[in-house]
């Protein structure tokens, strides 16, 4: 059995994973336990589950609409966010599947 964490768990798809049986444990933590923009909440929140796996979808799905209006907002979530999730997998050897 495999701990995997889901990014984005209130979102579109990770809704959907949820309703899926499967023999892993997954983690599908809040904004306020692992904020994708804090990188001291990703690495105590990945130091505390200890996952082989993060499953990352936190992010604007419609980036370009707002993009327009909140330009800061979308460079944030969908740039910044991704990055300090991919390094704090590369850094703690968890492999990471990313959906844009």
């Amino acid at each position: 059995m495999r701990k995997i964490v889901v990014t984005g768990g209130s979102g579109r798809f990770g809704n959907i994973l949820k309703t899926y049986k499967t023999k892993h444990k997954l983690f599908f933590p809040t904004k306020n336990q692992l904020d994708i923009l804090n990188k001291i909440k990703i690495k105590n929140y990945l130091k505390k589950i200890k996952p082989q796996i993060l499953i990352h979808l936190a992010g604007l799905s419609r980036p370009m609409k707002l993009h327009e209006t909140n330009i800061q907002k979308s460079i944030n979530l969908n740039i910044i966010g991704t990055a300090n999730i991919t390094n704090a997998c590369f850094k703690n050897n968890i492999k990471l599947i990313y959906f844009s």
